[in-house]
């Protein structure tokens, strides 16, 4: 998965919408990421510390101190992969906007250096509002990604723009977002590396000694760039690490032929590693059985 071992920061502001945040924060845990969540004091009447606490498993932060202890808002800043403020609503949206610090919020945000998304609830008036979309056009331009509002039934009954995105949208948007770059997915490539042993009889052959090295490595980075790889492996005792390699161990030049020349043929790329031996015996001895005489008899 590719939100597997990232570090997320939900930061919570003072909407309705934050009834999805237990949801949302659950199907990122549940996707292998670790999940820490801020939370504004107003968005404390809507979802409760206990319930973001629960579901990801770490504390909650709501205030810059509680008691003697000072919650390092640089330190969450730094720690995060990316930043999701979600709901965002039109009050943090404007402080957002103007540079205001005066919660736990907007302390992490502007010490946040990882990418921020920010997920907007609030009422489709308020939304439409001139302000609130220069607002919308300040964060974007300070490098803040917008998730799209949602259009349906809103908190106060009417029907428009405003809805925060729906929590299974903004976790496919990350998986997006983090999803390795896979330049060559969907291509299909040929390797051909080691040695090829050429048999003289049952006991000798002429080979070299190629271990191979060159041409696994060669197959697993093509295979970390998302192609589908066949390796055509001579004798070592080395092999692919990559998932997404199929490999096919031959001895001899010709097995080595016959299985490159079929590969070829479905293949995109190929790439020729193998260090073929350089002579080949026109025949192959046969078994001779030696009969030794029992001298003790």
């Amino acid at each position: 998965m590719s939100l597997k071992d990232k570090k997320i920061i939900i930061a919570v502001s003072g909407s309705i919408a934050a009834y999805k945040t237990p949801h949302l924060v659950r199907l990122l845990v549940k996707a292998g990421a670790e999940v820490k969540v801020v939370m504004t004091q107003s968005a404390t009447d809507f979802v409760t510390p206990l319930s973001l606490a629960t579901v990801s498993k770490n504390e909650v932060y709501s205030n810059i101190h509680s008691g003697s202890q000072w919650h390092h808002h640089v330190d969450l800043g730094l720690w995060a992969d990316a930043m999701l403020i979600a709901p965002c609503s039109a009050n943090t949206l404007a402080k957002m906007a103007n540079g205001l610090c005066d919660n736990m919020l907007l302390a992490v945000y502007l010490s946040a250096r990882c990418p921020v998304w920010v997920a907007p609830a609030m009422d489709a008036d308020m939304w439409a509002h001139p302000t609130t979309q220069a607002n919308v056009a300040q964060i974007t331009k300070h490098g803040c990604k917008l998730i799209p509002v949602g259009h349906g039934e809103l908190a106060s009954g009417l029907i428009g723009d405003g809805r925060m995105a729906e929590p299974e949208d903004i976790v496919a948007l990350l998986e997006t977002h983090f999803a390795p770059y896979l330049p060559l997915k969907g291509k299909r490539v040929m390797v051909t590396a080691g040695p090829t042993y050429e048999r003289i009889d049952p006991v000798r052959f002429i080979g070299n000694f190629s271990t191979g090295k060159m041409g696994i490595a060669i197959a697993d980075s093509l295979a970390e760039a998302g192609a589908e790889v066949l390796l055509v492996l001579g004798p070592t005792h080395l092999s692919a690490t990559q998932t997404n390699i199929t490999t096919i161990r031959v001895e001899s030049a010709h097995q080595m032929y016959d299985v490159a020349i079929d590969g070829f043929a479905r293949s995109n790329i190929a790439i020729m590693a193998a260090a073929v031996a350089d002579y080949m015996p026109s025949s192959v001895a046969p078994v001779h059985r030696i009969y030794l005489k029992n001298w003790a008899s």
